[in-house]
């Protein structure tokens, strides 16, 4: 299964141990553009009113808790390398869809707060 972003798809990787590693970096790289979006998002909030900010805060720390487990088991993938690595990748490919549908909750409070 490959993920997609909201740039387009994590690719999967599966020609050998160089095409592993470029899946691994790739969702290294999926992951760092996803914080960057969790964090505009959060000071979105401190500058919401506060019923918004509440809002939107309770639904950013769901994503940011899907980012720290994608985190933490995309940092297994090295050590899983060898059968492992398909099963490691899906469950952080699984990660990123959960922290994509949290990112896209909080911002349509964001958005519906700002329209107010």
């Amino acid at each position: 299964m490959a993920t997609t972003t909201d740039s387009g798809p994590v690719g999967t990787g599966d020609t050998g141990d160089g095409a592993d590693l470029t899946t691994v970096e790739r969702l290294e790289q999926v992951l760092e553009e996803w914080r960057a979006k969790i964090d505009d998002l959060l000071v979105q909030a401190d500058l919401a009113g506060k019923d918004v900010a509440e809002a939107v805060r309770a639904r950013a720390t769901v994503a940011e808790n899907a980012y720290l487990a994608a985190k933490n088991r995309l940092r297994d993938i090295p050590k899983d390398a060898g059968s492992n690595l398909g099963t490691a990748r899906e469950g952080v490919e699984k990660l990123i869809d959960d922290m994509r549908q949290a990112y896209r909750s909080a911002d349509a409070v964001v958005r519906r707060g700002a329209s107010e």
